[in-house]
């Protein structure tokens, strides 16, 4: 009898303890991938594709305005090959962490909902890499960079359609440092 009272009591204890050792343990790259998520949060769209708001002056250095305000690359389905109208975007992206050594950025890599999670958490980070190459074969040191996959957990577009999936297959530069 006293073993039916206890027993339920056992297993709440457990429980809890359980969850208060889980709640407490933190990834390292935890306060990363908050301020990274801050960034898409902090505005609409436009902080998605600029990463960086509205400084002065921001799109005058380096290879010019248009090239570095553009920090979203886009991939063909099931590729990590970079196109090329957007090395010179990455070019001018790594011209200003070139120049601002105290700048940092993540190199987040997405991919459409096709395919398994392990597989899309995969080909998002070879997609950051390449673009991250990209940029450490420019001179970018390569402490100033972080590669983030999301696989398919971000996507750019809802929908099943094939022009969603063009949006959602991308890698996205954002500065959390300048």
């Amino acid at each position: 009898m006293k073993l039916k009272r206890v027993l339920p009591i056992l297993l709440l204890g457990g429980v809890i303890m359980t969850l208060a050792a889980c709640s407490t343990h933190k990834n390292k790259d935890q306060s990363a991938i908050n301020e990274a998520n801050a960034a898409y949060a902090s505005d609409n769209a436009g902080a998605r594709s600029s990463g960086l708001g509205e400084e002065e002056g921001f799109g005058e250095e380096g290879r010019g305005g248009s090239l570095i305000a553009k920090r979203t690359y886009y991939f063909d389905y099931d590729s990590n090959v970079v196109h090329e109208q957007d090395k010179p975007a990455i070019a001018a992206n790594a011209d200003y962490l070139m120049s601002h050594a105290n700048a940092k950025a993540i190199v987040e890599g997405h991919t459409d909902p096709r395919g398994s999670r392990e597989y899309n958490i995969g080909l998002g980070e070879r997609r950051a890499r390449a673009v991250a190459n990209i940029m450490i074969a420019q001179g970018v040191n390569p402490a100033q960079l972080r590669i983030v996959s999301y696989g398919a957990e971000k996507l750019a577009a809802s929908g099943r359609s094939e022009a969603a999936y063009q949006r959602d297959r991308r890698v996205v530069l954002v500065y959390l440092r300048r």
